[in-house]
């Protein structure tokens, strides 16, 4: 078994293992003990890694929160970080060099494209910047994707990318925790998935393009804090997780235009116990393939 066979069948057996109790109390389980899988270090040294991207030869490369991107070569942790990456990452709290993901045709173009909390005017926001990776250094350094607004605080930038079958690059942008509303305006980029193309540039078939007072890059909304994004192989839908507050944990398959709810409704609460929303329902409003309800939540 490669490598990155095994680590994708870790993955969905947590993943499995996890959802198989994650819709209530009563049926939640614990089979640890019984699970068929093991861990095994691949690589020591990193610190706060938080995105990897495995390349054609083999090759790892690892970002670490604290604004490093590295490579890892046979198992073996290249100590000389890759150099050339933008200048204004906000290394605080949550926030910091996140994601990455090599461009689907990699082995022509060699481009590499990077998530992290970018400063700004107002605060920070999610940022996604390509180079072309040329040794131990990203050359030709572009910002593809900038958050509007962006806003103080440390947390939520939600920042991962996958790539589609059709080429288009997909971006999850948190709702900055202390502006949870404006996951319900879609008329920036807040609490929201993004779908551009490789370039930056916005697909014409984006659900929301030309419609006035929505940001065209938007591609579905009312999202809290997408942290998992995945393309299923059988049959390419792109998968999502996201964190709920106290509960809400959620899974979604992933539709174009939608509005996933938050923080109109959601099965969580505060992490204080106050209630967000009454209602884990309403109308124009998906819901989710799985979630997690805590012990004490709103009902109806």
């Amino acid at each position: 078994m490669t490598l990155l066979k095994s680590i994708s069948t870790t993955i969905f057996l947590l993943i499995l293992s996890v959802t198989q109790g994650a819709c209530s109390d009563a049926q939640r389980v614990d089979n640890k003990d019984k699970s068929n899988f093991s861990v095994v270090q691949v690589a020591s040294g990193l610190e706060f890694p938080w995105g990897m991207a495995f390349l054609p030869n083999g090759d790892m490369l690892v970002t670490e929160r604290e604004g490093r991107l590295r490579i890892i070569r046979n198992g073996v942790l290249d100590p000389k970080p890759i150099n050339g990456l933008p200048d204004n990452i906000y290394v605080k709290g949550q926030g910091g060099l996140l994601d990455v993901v090599a461009h689907p045709d990699f082995e022509d173009n060699k481009l590499v494209y990077i998530s992290y909390a970018g400063q700004g005017d107002g605060g920070a926001g999610t940022e996604v910047a390509r180079g072309v990776l040329n040794g131990h250094q990203l050359e030709n350094v572009e910002i593809i994707f900038a958050v509007s607004p962006k806003t103080p605080g440390s947390a939520h930038y939600g920042s991962r990318l996958v790539f589609a079958s059709d080429g288009t690059l997909f971006i999850t942008v948190g709702d900055r925790y202390t502006e949870m509303d404006e996951a319900q305006n879609p008329a920036n980029h807040l609490g929201s998935i993004m779908r551009v193309n490789a370039d930056g540039s916005v697909p014409e078939d984006n659900p929301f393009v030309g419609q006035e007072g929505i940001a065209p890059e938007i591609y579905s909304y009312g999202h809290r804090n997408v942290q998992g994004l995945t393309m299923r192989p059988s049959d390419l839908s792109i998968w999502q997780h996201e964190h709920g507050p106290k509960g809400g944990d959620e899974v979604n398959k992933l539709k174009a235009g939608v509005n996933y709810g938050w923080p109109e409704i959601t099965y969580g609460i505060d992490y204080s116990g106050a209630i967000i929303s009454d209602q884990t329902h309403k109308e124009g409003m998906e819901q989710p393939v799985i979630y997690w309800v805590p012990s004490i939540a709103p009902s109806g």
